[in-house]
């Protein structure tokens, strides 16, 4: 919730976020939040937390078009705050789909496509996480992922889609495409 409050001062272009349910916590202290007076009468002490502003936000979508607008389909809770905050937005997507798909319902499109500065269509891109509607959280591959053994990370990147799409280039097939909007 601390993220989100930083993310969201960045995005409304205010210097901070009043979040609830610090108190009594040592993340103030380490992270130095200050507090103010309610401004409105209360008395109560508030948290604040500084805007978080990143220079970069990469997201992964659903879909894409060739402008740049990306779709994700599910809960957009992160994606839309951070790319509202970054300075500058990276969309890779599962697919590249036409404009025209896109504005038979442009209310399901997450970031619009001024707002991206360049995307790549990556299919599985979010794996071994989820991607609603095209696949589920790979969770036997998380588990693998998490074990403290030597060649863990090794067998992870082995086992990526990005890795097998590289094999299967190297042997003549295309995979994903790069579009630079710059």
């Amino acid at each position: 919730m601390t993220l989100v409050a930083g993310l969201r001062a960045a995005s409304y272009g205010v210097p901070f976020q009043p979040v609830a349910g610090v108190h009594g916590s040592d993340l103030a202290i380490l992270n130095g939040w200050r507090t103010i007076t309610d401004p409105y009468g209360s008395g109560k002490e508030v948290y604040v937390i500084p805007a978080i502003a990143p220079d970069i936000a990469v997201i992964h979508a659903a879909e894409v078009d060739e402008e740049g607008n990306a779709r994700v389909y599910g809960s957009p809770f992160w994606d839309h705050v951070l790319t509202r905050a970054a300075m500058r937005v990276f969309v890779t997507a599962e697919r590249l789909v036409p404009t025209d798909v896109l504005r038979q319902q442009p209310e399901l499109t997450l970031v619009p496509g001024f707002m991206v500065e360049a995307f790549s269509v990556v299919p599985n891109g979010a794996w071994p996480g989820s991607m609603h509607p095209y696949y589920d959280v790979d969770y036997p591959a998380v588990e693998a992922y998490m074990k403290d053994e030597p060649g863990v990370l090794e067998a992870h990147l082995d086992a990526a889609p990005e890795t097998k799409d590289q094999k299967q280039e190297k042997e003549g097939r295309q995979g994903g495409s790069i579009r630079d909007r710059s």
